[in-house]
């Protein structure tokens, strides 16, 4: 059966009257229904879900804790998998963006709505559509903090410089550029990077894009964090507290040798993480995770 990836999400605020939801009217199937759409080619999850919010409801959003995916069937030979997050809506597109037009002429979206709660579950057409709603509003308020290792570099054998001068390779480049669109859906504010120069580099698209000057902390460089591992954890904490007490999403770039150190930190377990792969770790507001993804730009 042929699968067909599609993102969303379901975009909460609090109204005059209470929570409400964003919702869209498609008149080509007159129904009401999530923002939501199919991948483009190398295109993420959080990606295509802010993506297809700004498209379909002409909103900029940042994606908060993941939801459960959703799954329907298009026929009897396709079948459609959706990945959704809760998200804050934090401006409009201000027609930045283009509108697409179905086969017959009409436009996706001819209605965009904030809904009340239980408005919104009379109004939506699909059970699916309700109970992403439902958990959505269930979830408690978080903060990203994502976790970087840094993209490609040249192999240590092919390099006669210094370690800390060890650049990242052509296929890096290209993972350093396709990682800001994706440290982008989480709305990053805050950059912090070993001042190495392989995870700086990696970083440095998102900065240049968002006009962002990155933290360099020689504490995170291959060589101070292995050596002190205590250090490592200090800092990590006082990141994620200053992301939870700020509600300010961050980015966090390291080493593969100091990645364990930095999840322990987080009392997360050790894991394998490839070059320029993002743990991005929700945290509550008391500073406990809430929710862990793995996301990787696809280059």
């Amino acid at each position: 059966m042929k699968i067909i990836q599609a993102a969303g999400a379901a975009v909460l605020r609090d109204g005059p009257h209470g929570r409400e939801v964003l919702i869209i009217h498609r008149p080509r199937y007159d129904d009401w229904t999530l923002p939501k759409g199919k991948l483009e080619p190398f295109e993420t999850f959080p990606e295509g879900a802010v993506r297809e919010v700004a498209e379909e409801a002409s909103s900029w959003i940042r994606l908060l804790s993941p939801l459960d995916r959703t799954s329907h069937l298009l026929s009897e030979s396709a079948e459609k998998i959706v990945a959704w997050w809760r998200a804050d809506a934090i401006g409009p597109t201000d027609g930045q963006v283009k509108i697409n037009i179905s086969k017959d002429g009409l436009p996706e979206v001819d209605e965009v709505r904030w809904c009340g709660m239980a408005e919104a579950a009379a109004r939506l057409s699909y059970a699916q559509d309700r109970s992403v709603v439902e958990q959505a509003a269930n979830q408690p308020y978080t903060t990203p903090l994502i976790v970087v290792r840094h993209a490609k570099a040249i192999n240590r054998k092919d390099w006669d410089g210094t370690e800390a001068d060890r650049p990242l390779r052509a296929r890096g480049r290209v993972q350093a550029r396709r990682l800001a669109p994706l440290l982008s859906a989480y709305g990053v504010q805050e950059l912090v990077t070993s001042p190495w120069r392989r995870c700086a580099a990696t970083v440095q698209p998102y900065a240049l894009a968002h006009k962002i000057k990155s933290e360099q902390l020689p504490i995170l460089s291959e060589a101070e964090g292995s050596a002190d591992p205590d250090a490592v954890a200090a800092t990590m904490r006082r990141i994620a507290e200053r992301a939870v007490v700020e509600h300010r999403p961050i980015a966090v770039c390291g080493h593969r040798p100091v990645l364990p150190t930095m999840f322990a930190a987080l009392e997360l377990p050790e894991r394998a993480v490839s070059t320029a792969e993002c743990v991005v770790v929700h945290l509550t507001d008391t500073g406990a995770v809430h929710a862990v993804e793995t996301h990787r730009p696809l280059a």
